[in-house]
């Protein structure tokens, strides 16, 4: 079969490799996989790769066609953990941290080929269009992190970044209760005028110490300071970017404010069942800019790189 494959920084080749066989893995045929911050960051080399070479790809829909009979013919998403259920992680109900898991795109190869295998219980039926699955991933995700840390009724949300995750978590907000969401943007940003379609200000110079909570999606490790100076005395701070670089800030704001810092990762089964809901139900609308087809696999990730664009995806069927 045809697969991207990445074999270091900008180092991204599409040929002919293996069809993925696991026992007890369904095997599905990828359609559309979308590009995320992760892949980046593997791509340009600021996140070492955990497998070398890899297939990149997690945020990816396609037709199951070995596995479960009501499974078998189904259009899919699947979660990325796929963990052992057997260690004191799993046992605890949080198999996203198991540390035998296998993660797709991650250090097991992902959907940008044209088959991909997972594990049945990691694949949730989407009846819905490709360009729409791509995102159940990534609003899981986001969702995650306000699982983790509600949303009160009537809070006030900033979200600092113009990208993806970010138009995810101003909607997703928006759904779980906030009052007001605004969209905190470097001067001059070119997706502020996407961003201003979900939020009720753009903002440049916001205030500080006005929010509730602060969700940081911009990718910059600096912008964690910003957080914490727009949060509210005993607020809270979501960190969703995974840019693989190290962040310096001034611990002392931390204490002063009692700020609570929650970093979160991969949704859940209850966040992607959400995740479909919501975007099945037209109440979140995410961007999706470019789509190239698999052969052009890695102009897609200069394209995205390079162009910084709300969403890429590539098309393999």
């Amino acid at each position: 079969m045809l697969a991207a494959v990445l074999e270091g920084p900008r180092r991204l080749f599409v040929r002919e490799v293996a069809v993925p066989r696991v026992e007890g893995y369904a095997l599905v045929r990828s359609e559309l996989v979308g590009i995320c911050g992760t892949d980046k960051a593997f791509y340009v080399g600021t996140y070492p790769l955990f497998k070398r070479p890899l297939v990149p790809g997690h945020e990816v829909v396609g037709i199951v066609v070995e596995g479960p009979p009501h499974l078998v013919g189904r259009r899919v998403v699947s979660e990325i953990n796929f963990p052992d259920w057997s260690c004191d992680y799993c046992r605890s109900g949080l198999y996203t941290h198991c540390p035998y898991k296998r993660t797709l795109g991650i250090d097991f190869d992902g959907g940008m080929a044209e088959f991909f295998a997972a594990p049945p219980t990691a694949l949730h039926v989407f009846d819905g269009p490709p360009e729409l699955g791509i995102f159940v991933e990534p609003l899981a995700a986001v969702l995650n992190a306000f699982a983790i840390r509600p949303i009160r009724p009537g809070d006030k949300v900033a979200v600092i970044g113009t990208g993806n995750v970010a138009q995810l978590a101003a909607q997703a907000a928006r759904a779980l209760g906030a009052s007001r969401v605004d969209g905190v943007v470097r001067r001059g940003s070119r997706k502020a005028a996407t961003l201003a379609k979900f939020v009720d200000a753009v903002v440049e110079e916001p205030a500080e110490s006005a929010y509730d909570v602060v969700f940081e999606a911009s990718g910059d490790p600096s912008a964690l300071e910003l957080a914490v100076r727009l949060a509210k005395p005993r607020g809270v701070v979501h960190l969703k970017s995974t840019p693989g670089l190290p962040a310096t800030f001034n611990a002392t704001y931390f204490v002063v404010k009692e700020v609570a810092v929650v970093g979160s990762r991969c949704g859940t089964f209850r966040e992607f069942r959400e995740a479909i809901r919501l975007l099945l139900s037209g109440a979140v609308k995410p961007t999706l800019d470019a789509v190239f087809p698999l052969a052009e696999a890695r102009e897609a990730f200069e394209y995205a790189v390079e162009k910084s664009p709300t969403k890429v995806a590539v098309r393999v069927s």
